[in-house]
């Protein structure tokens, strides 16, 4: 009896390419991550062996494949607390759409385009979700070229991608008219860093000053947005004076507050009787400190679920006009605050 010929696999192509049986799938299917010059190799050898396979029937529709890139807590290296929440908002809404996540936990400097492809290849998809990161002009233009790329917690200035972020002009504008009202007329802004939100956040903080003649402002920038890194600066800006001539400061974020508060008792002084103090997030944290942190609350969990929408319909509509979604503001009054 004559043997019946041996159908060619997927395996067979791996094998002559010189590549993986995975290699091979996302090629002949199509994704991104595969470089032209392996994909025409792939798709060559597959026809002269004569391959072919019936694409198996889906009952469900396949789940969109997602990369979130998270930046590491240069200090614990875990997850930064503030962005936690807005993570597991977009956990929760994307196995609500069929979303297929990979989170990578890493610090902000390894993120370059060696390794976006090599990601992207690995996991088979060119989509991703970016917290806080500003992407290079290499990795800007992968994602232009090869994929699709939502921001959170962050905006690109060039309108090349959808982002989604807290409205920093208008949150900080209203902590600082707290200020105001309770009497403040000399106000310190401390940020950490001079990136976008924080410049927005400075932004709103002087517009509330030049609304009030007699309030003037002042700012300091510490360097790293971090409870440790404003704990140090304050320890050593209390101890080294006897004085200073603003009675309030308005924080760049939740945690800068707390690590100035830990500063003030250690040099014995009290909040809100020396000076008065607002935050910026309403971390968890902020709950927990005594008095209770005055701050500035939004939805981060909203966050992640608008980072979900963006992408279903940049996904479904590759063309359309770019968005930058806001999320709303609301002031949580604590403790921190008393009048002068």
């Amino acid at each position: 009896m004559k043997e019946r010929a041996r159908r060619i696999n997927q395996a067979d192509i791996a094998e002559l390419a010189d590549v993986s049986i995975s290699t091979v799938s996302r090629a002949l299917g199509g994704a991104h991550g595969i470089s032209p010059e392996v994909r025409e190799r792939i798709r060559r050898i597959a026809d002269e062996l004569g391959y072919s396979e019936r694409p198996p029937v889906q009952l469900t529709a396949p789940a969109i494949k997602a990369v979130v890139y998270l930046p590491m807590h240069p200090v614990t290296g875990g997850l930064h607390p503030i962005f936690q929440e807005t993570y597991d908002g977009i956990v929760a809404a994307a196995a609500e759409n069929a979303f297929e996540l990979f989170p990578k936990l890493l610090p902000e400097e390894d993120i370059d385009l060696a390794l976006i492809r090599e990601t992207a290849d690995y996991h088979g998809t060119a989509t991703a979700f970016m917290f806080y990161v500003d992407p290079v002009p290499e990795v800007a233009r992968f994602f232009q070229e090869s994929g699709s790329l939502v921001l959170v917690n962050n905006i690109d200035a060039d309108m090349r991608f959808d982002s989604v972020i807290v409205d920093n002009y208008a949150g900080s504008k209203l902590a600082t008219r707290k200020m105001l009202a309770a009497g403040h007329r000399n106000i310190l802004f401390v940020a950490g860093n001079l990136r976008y939100s924080p410049r927005e956040r400075l932004r709103g903080f002087y517009d509330a000053i030049a609304e009030c003649p007699d309030a003037s402002g002042q700012q300091v920038v510490i360097g790293y947005d971090r409870h440790e890194t404003a704990m140090d600066y304050f320890k050593r800006y209390f101890e080294s004076r006897e004085s200073w001539d603003w009675t309030a400061i308005v924080c760049g974020n939740d945690l800068m507050a707390i690590g100035i508060l830990q500063a003030a008792r250690e040099c014995g002084l009290t909040v809100p009787d020396d000076f008065s103090i607002i935050g910026f997030d309403d971390i968890s944290w902020s709950a927990m400190t005594t008095p209770r942190l005055a701050t500035v609350r939004y939805e981060r969990a909203g966050l992640g679920e608008e980072a979900i929408r963006l992408m279903k319909r940049r996904i479904e509509y590759p063309d359309a006009p770019v968005i930058k979604a806001s999320v709303g503001v609301t002031f949580v009054d604590g403790g921190t605050v008393g009048g002068f």
